[in-house]
């Protein structure tokens, strides 16, 4: 037990008699291999919070020596512990692509965490080898594995293949798997044209995270911009505090995604997007009594001023 103690610092001992673990100072990253090999044989230890803290320390350090342990970890009879293994594999991103076989294996875990969290390092890693059991996964019996699933589907998978299926998804039963999946959309630009209609209809859903969503993916793919701008600044006029703060910082991210598009927006698009923050930037100074709205405000500026040196530019 000493030598877990030296390992993993800071370990203190309850009253109760239980591990527990606080933060701890880690070697320079890859510079400590012995640390390391420490670490890897703590995965074996009785004790589960160790094994834990011990996974959690090799995904900080990131030394690829350790993904063969950890893709053995995937089989520990604890399932936090198999989990974080989860989760920590997908630290590795590309890296880790001997472990695309295992964690699809647990997809199939009965415990809905680790499946979350495999869904979760499959979209980190990105093999296409795990397409076809993401999309499994838009089934899953747990709301969070799905909307995990809606959200990897696009960094393993074509628009032509994803799609149709997200398009589908988009009836979900629970909403925060809606929100995910009108997310998932929008990261597949204007390839998921074929989904406006759709996500046009979500924004009448009943949640308001399905609509934001939705009003983002909207304007991602290049569809019916100006009327989603229209349906969030008209939500940023609600009383309800918590929706105007989540719109204005959703208002924020539209801005600085039109920032980094300016190059490719025609020159109608581009007059378009101008006028349209404009009249978001005179609403967010009337609503600048709340914290992310004065946030949001900087952003849309900022993203206007880049918007009209490109319109200056192409002017010259």
């Amino acid at each position: 037990m000493k030598q877990s103690l030296m390992v993993i610092k800071k370990w203190q001992l309850k009253s109760w008699g239980c591990l527990d673990a606080v933060k701890t100072t880690l070697p320079p990253m890859g510079q400590d291999k012995q640390t390391v090999s420490e670490l890897i044989t703590l995965l074996k230890h009785d004790n589960v919070t160790v094994r834990i803290n011990a996974i959690e320390s090799l995904c900080k350090i990131g030394d690829c020596k350790a993904i063969p342990a950890l893709i053995i970890a995937l089989q520990d009879t604890d399932s936090q512990v198999r989990a974080n293994a989860a989760f920590a594999l997908g630290c590795f991103r590309s890296q880790a692509i001997t472990a695309v076989e295992p964690l699809i294996m647990s997809l199939e875990d009965s415990d809905e965490w680790v499946r979350a969290k495999a869904v979760e390092a499959l979209s980190h890693i990105r093999n296409p080898k795990a397409t076809v059991h993401l999309a499994a996964a838009l089934h899953d019996n747990y709301p969070g594995v799905r909307a995990k699933a809606a959200l990897a589907l696009p960094n393993t998978s074509h628009a032509s293949f994803a799609v149709p299926l997200l398009i589908a998804a988009l009836t979900d039963t629970d909403t925060r798997v809606r929100a995910a999946v009108a997310d998932g959309l929008g990261m597949f630009g204007t390839l998921a044209n074929d989904s406006a209609p759709y996500l046009v209809n979500a924004l009448q859903d009943e949640d308001l995270h399905v609509q934001i969503n939705a009003a983002k993916a909207l304007i991602k793919i290049g569809s019916h911009t100006t009327h989603s701008m229209n349906i969030l600044m008209q939500m940023l006029n609600r009383e309800d505090t918590n929706t105007r703060i989540t719109t204005a910082l959703n208002l924020g991210i539209i801005a600085l995604h039109f920032q980094d598009k300016a190059n490719f927006l025609s020159v109608l698009e581009l007059e378009q997007v101008i006028y349209d923050l404009e009249t978001v930037s005179e609403l967010l100074k009337i609503n600048s009594d709340f914290e992310a709205a004065q946030f949001a405000l900087v952003s849309v500026n900022n993203a206007l001023c880049s918007l009209k040196k490109e319109r200056k530019s192409r002017n010259n």
